[in-house]
């Protein structure tokens, strides 16, 4: 199996294929394996289950955990799990993972309503809008064709029917006339056709004659009211064809104005579901806001509580360590006047001072040869170094010796010899640490004499030790075993003049 995705919700740690998939059976199948499935808790296996590259992430940063060498290492891997954690299920496990720790109901509630928000969709309507569609389109252009391109009117006695109806019936009625009158003239005038008959005669037929001239106009109105009558039925059953259109263009009107009604409700409801998700979600974060506000003036406050604490703490030790520098110093100025004096200070003085027996012992010594000296009439820079070198370094170190010597101007070479004693204004080794480490003259009994070797110490504390970082307070003999074997490293500045010590980060012991 390739190594998981470490994902987030919706965010990829990057590296690895799109379009793999997961099951919780690949998961279990994986930690099984791994045989760090007993390490995951109830709320891990139940986010695992839904989502197997959840639980698959988790494994593969419990293996970091694992084969991690420090713990910097280990802290990054678990935070990286608890990330997860908080961005699938909202929730962390704690320091080592096997703990659930909710993180309360609000961001789980803002994730619920930011997938309801982002299932939402975009607005549809499964309704058409109507369509019109004009069926008497093409009868209202006929009869509109019909009526703008209406033939003038135009009449003739000929073409017109009723004219030849009208001139057989009174040519007929003439000579029906013409015959009775002729016949009645001719009875009259016992049987012959006088001129009396034939005018009389004649007058009849042209009385029917004119009355079919007369009958000319009458027929014209008629053909013309026939044409106007025509004219005005086309523009009826035009005016019928219209207003039926016109009935179904506004039944297509209302069905448009129901659909635009229906789809504005529809728009309407869309819109109303949408931003009372915004309002949820605006309101829940609103209060995510207040309650992380609220978390973390809980976190300052602890960390000002802390720091106080922290605070307190730290002046006490201070405070504690002042007075125990202060008994220490007592107990320092008391060793050395009772050595001063040829006495032996008691154990618990010596254990209340932090000086080693050695190193009371070494002074004791000191002060014994000091005395022998002084009674035998001779200074204190006499040859009593044991090498016939003339060198008497007293108590004290090389080191030592050569922080004095550094401090007045002379070669530091470790040895105080017959240069560096005159330097120092004729005091022996010791008399000059003391003054050094804050003991004063202890030749002369004051403060005057020699400059002070002490302020080419960097570490120098002022009661006589040396302070290094990594360590308590140490004597010079420590630091001088130090030094020598490495542990301690010994720097000097010639621009300060001045020696600094530090702990070696490579000595193994």
């Amino acid at each position: 199996m390739n190594e998981p995705c470490r994902l987030r919700r919706g965010e990829r740690y990057g590296g690895c294929d799109d379009d793999m998939a997961y099951t919780y059976d690949d998961f279990l199948t994986a930690a099984g394996s791994s045989g760090l499935l007993g390490e995951f808790s109830k709320a891990d296996l139940d986010t695992a289950q839904r989502y197997p590259e959840f639980g698959l992430s988790i494994l593969s940063l419990k293996k970091d955990y694992h084969n991690a060498t420090t713990d910097e290492q280990k802290l990054l891997a678990n935070e990286a799990a608890n990330q997860l954690r908080s961005s699938y299920g909202n929730y962390k496990g704690g320091d080592n993972g096997g703990s659930f720790y909710s993180q309360g109901k609000i961001p789980g509630q803002i994730d619920s309503v930011l997938d309801q928000i982002g299932s939402f969709g975009s607005f549809s309507f499964d309704q058409e809008a109507p369509v019109y569609d004009n069926q008497y389109a093409e009868q209202q252009q006929a009869l509109l064709d019909a009526i703008l391109n209406r033939e003038d009117f135009s009449w003739s006695k000929e073409t017109d029917p009723q004219w030849s109806s009208y001139k057989k019936s009174y040519l007929r009625e003439g000579d029906r006339a013409t015959a009775n009158a002729l016949a009645q003239a001719s009875a009259a005038s016992g049987g012959r056709a006088s001129t009396a008959a034939v005018t009389a005669a004649s007058q009849a037929g042209d009385y029917y004659a004119t009355q079919l001239n007369d009958i000319i106009p009458t027929l014209y109105q008629q053909a013309y009211d026939r044409y106007l009558n025509e004219y005005s039925m086309m523009l009826q059953d035009l005016g019928a064809v219209n207003t039926q259109e016109q009935l179904d263009y506004a039944k297509y009107l209302d069905q448009l104005g129901q659909y635009n009604t229906d789809r504005n409700f529809a728009y309407d409801t869309y819109l109303n579901g949408f931003n009372v998700l915004q309002g949820q979600l605006s309101s829940l974060q609103g209060q995510d806001a207040v309650d992380y506000n609220r978390y973390m003036d809980q976190i300052n406050l602890d960390m000002q509580k802390e720091q106080l604490e922290y605070d307190r703490l730290w002046n006490e030790d201070e405070r504690n360590y002042n007075r125990g520098q202060d008994s220490q110093s007592l107990a320092q100025a008391q060793i050395d006047a009772i050595l001063a004096a040829g006495g032996t200070p008691s154990e618990e003085l010596i254990g209340a001072s932090g000086y080693t027996n050695e190193y009371v012992q070494a002074l004791e010594e000191a002060y014994r040869r000091e005395a022998a000296g002084s009674l035998g009439g001779g200074g204190t820079g006499g040859s009593t170094g044991g090498s016939g070198t003339g060198y008497n370094n007293g108590s004290l170190t090389t080191t030592q010796i050569k922080q004095m010597q550094t401090a007045l101007g002379v070669e530091a070479d470790g040895y105080w010899g017959p240069a560096t004693q005159a330097a120092a204004g004729g005091l022996s080794a010791d008399a000059a640490w003391a003054i050094m480490s804050g003991g004063g003259n202890q030749e002369t009994g004051g403060d005057e004499g020699g400059s002070d070797p002490g302020a080419s110490v960097t570490n120098q504390t002022g009661d006589g030790w040396i302070r290094v970082a990594g360590y308590s307070r140490v004597t010079w003999q420590e630091l001088e075993a130090m030094v020598d074997r490495g542990e301690v490293i010994e720097t000097y500045n010639p621009e300060t003049g001045k020696y600094s010590y530090r702990k070696n980060p490579d000595y193994n012991g």
